[in-house]
């Protein structure tokens, strides 16, 4: 998996019974998208969406839970860029438990790039579609 980021997960990431509530992982992955942006593209996340007024909402998630996380573990959480559409782009996520290797959960999920003030699906400009491509099958 071509991009990697760790999270500490924290009392407010789980639930009663200790582990990590569902929809944190989710948190998790796009915490992780942010990061890449940070990271590998030109410009931030934050700065995409205050600045250039794009943003990259999900249309489609497919997941699977396999181990839980607890209070006090580290997820590894990789992203890899699966395809990249005219408007779309295709991330695929494995989160891990660092102290032990064991795969917790795996999503892929699909984002397209709107502008945000129409709300309105927009080509993906050249910089940010030559970062995508550079981590396709990474």
């Amino acid at each position: 998996m071509g991009f990697t980021s760790i999270h500490k997960i924290r009392f407010d990431d789980v639930d009663g019974a200790g582990i990590v509530y569902y929809p944190q992982y989710f948190h998790l992955c796009h915490a992780a998208f942010e990061d890449f942006f940070d990271t590998a593209a030109s410009i931030s996340y934050s700065e995409l969406i205050r600045g250039r007024r794009l943003g990259f909402p999900t249309v489609s998630i497919e997941s699977n839970f396999t181990a839980p996380l607890s209070y006090g573990d580290q997820a590894v959480v990789g992203l890899a860029v699966k395809n990249v559409g005219t408007t779309s782009a295709t991330f695929t996520y494995s989160i891990r438990r660092k102290r032990d290797g064991v795969p917790c959960f795996s999503a892929t999920v699909t984002t397209v790039l709107i502008n945000l003030d129409t709300q309105k699906p927009q080509p993906i400009p050249d910089d940010l579609r030559a970062t995508l491509e550079q981590e396709l099958g990474r």
